[in-house]
């Protein structure tokens, strides 16, 4: 996909594991990521010297380094590391610890369950620090590999001129522009026009572009007439969606008598919000014992290095608009908007402590939060909630934006594993509608598993 912050018109299985077709390429890195795995497990091994209690149990260490291969191939894919020709560098290291992280927890788990097996903690402790700098220069190499053999996607924007700056903007930087199609053959910055909206028959027989990129905001015609072309012709397809395309989008098939009719609602099964509270309450809980130290650790970082209280509260908009105080460990400087007032932070705000930024960086400002999931101010993964004042702005300049009031407000969620600091309001909206419409238990695990990579990503936000 050669697009970065701008969504597809997505149906079902929202941000599922990618059954993009593999290339050589991939099996190499399957293949290459095993051998890896395995020697690093062997080295540890013979650094700590304990091959003696390996031979004496061989057929199970055996089975073991299988179902670790097995396992770490589903986990690699789970975090995108198999489809990787138009991700950042960045993305794909964030995805490779993050990996690194449930391999490690899988073996501590195997070695304290399965009798006879166990894995000491000096070895584990070697594997991690052959493993992963050993995996993260391999890929590296890998990367700088597979961008030279890699052709690049051509593309065609098809938008209103006011627009096709801003779609451009969120190209890979991989892929070859060929142009943009828009109504008056005007665009902004500079862009090269190949025709009007009546040319684009015209325009994909004659440029062959790979993918089409396609505004949501075009009208109901030109949109349809777009994106039969693209499929007539072969081209991926890519509409990043208007507040009408979300709301069909997995909606309920019925009928009127004979005649076909699909109900839109941004309604819920039944029975799966008390599923999703106990479900809630029980990761808050768990979260809180786990982090205890953690949190001891910030409250007293904060307590000396800067004058001020240790947690922070602020106003926040949750469901059906109600109002909660949202508690977080303080990151900036005491009374920080004092001569402001109310702004959003930035990813270099002045005004953050420096442990203000360790504790941004790790995420662990965030773990106060969990008290509000167990009050049900908030659920563990949905619409990060807003203050009422930005609230009442994005409210007037964006339409549809009252609907993410509908569903609990979360710690984490679509927007948040998927955008990152510079995503704009209105694509994280598009995130927050299409989350509403596929919220399942299956989905919430998702975006947490997902959330653990974001940890690893400087550019992402929570």
């Amino acid at each position: 996909m050669c697009v970065r912050g701008v969504l597809p018109f997505i149906y079902g299985g929202i941000f599922m594991v990618s059954n993009t077709p593999k290339s050589w390429i991939n099996y190499l890195q399957m293949i290459s990521d095993l051998v890896i795995l395995n020697g690093a497990l062997a080295l540890a091994f013979t650094v700590c010297r304990d091959w003696e209690y390996f031979l004496a149990f061989r057929d199970l260490y055996l089975l073991i380094f299988a179902l670790l291969s097995l396992l770490s191939l589903l986990i690699f894919n789970f975090y995108g590391l198999y489809n990787t020709a138009n991700k950042s560098w960045a993305d794909i290291m964030a995805g490779a610890m993050a990996s690194l992280v449930f391999i490690s927890l899988a073996i501590i788990v195997l070695s304290y369950n399965i009798p006879y097996y166990v894995v000491p903690p000096r070895v584990l402790f070697v594997f991690a620090l052959i493993f992963a700098p050993t995996l993260i220069a391999w890929r590296w190499l890998l990367l700088s590999f597979e961008r030279k053999v890699t052709p690049a996607r051509k593309v065609v924007i098809i938008a209103e001129s006011g627009e096709t700056e801003y779609l451009s903007n969120k190209l890979n930087g991989r892929d070859r522009l060929l142009g943009v199609v828009t109504e008056n053959r005007l665009a902004k910055g500079g862009l090269p026009v190949l025709g009007t909206f009546e040319d684009t028959e015209d325009i994909i027989a004659s440029r062959g572009p790979d993918e089409l990129l396609i505004s949501g905001s075009l009208a109901w015609e030109t949109k349809t007439k777009a994106i039969l072309l693209g499929v007539k012709y072969g081209c991926t397809v890519y509409l990043v969606p208007n507040l009408y395309e979300i709301m069909v989008s997995q909606s309920v098939l019925s009928q009127f008598e004979d005649t076909p009719v699909i109900q839109v609602s941004l309604g819920k099964t039944h029975g799966m919000e008390q599923l999703k509270r106990i479900f809630d309450c029980l990761v808050a809980v768990i979260g809180l014992v786990i982090t205890l130290p953690f949190s001891l650790a910030a409250a007293l970082a904060i307590k000396l290095t800067s004058p001020g209280p240790v947690f922070y509260t602020q106003k926040r908009v949750g469901r059906n608009n109600k109002v909660f105080q949202l508690y977080k460990f303080r990151t900036m400087i005491n009374n920080a908007e004092a001569r402001t007032g109310p702004v959003l932070s930035s990813e270099k705000d002045g005004r953050v402590t420096k442990v203000g930024r360790i504790l941004r960086m790790t995420r662990i400002d965030e773990i106060p939060q969990l008290i509000n999931v167990l009050k049900g101010d908030m659920s563990i993964v949905g619409p990060r909630p807003e203050r009422p004042v930005f609230v009442e702005k994005y409210c007037k300049e964006l339409p549809g934006y009252a609907y993410r009031h509908m569903i609990n407000t979360g710690i984490t969620g679509l927007a948040q594993v998927s955008g990152k600091y510079s995503t704009s309001p209105q694509d994280k909206l598009r995130y927050d509608l299409l989350y509403a419409k596929a919220a399942t238990p299956l989905l919430d695990l998702n975006i947490m598993l997902k959330t653990i990579k974001v940890m690893f990503s400087r550019d992402k936000s929570l």
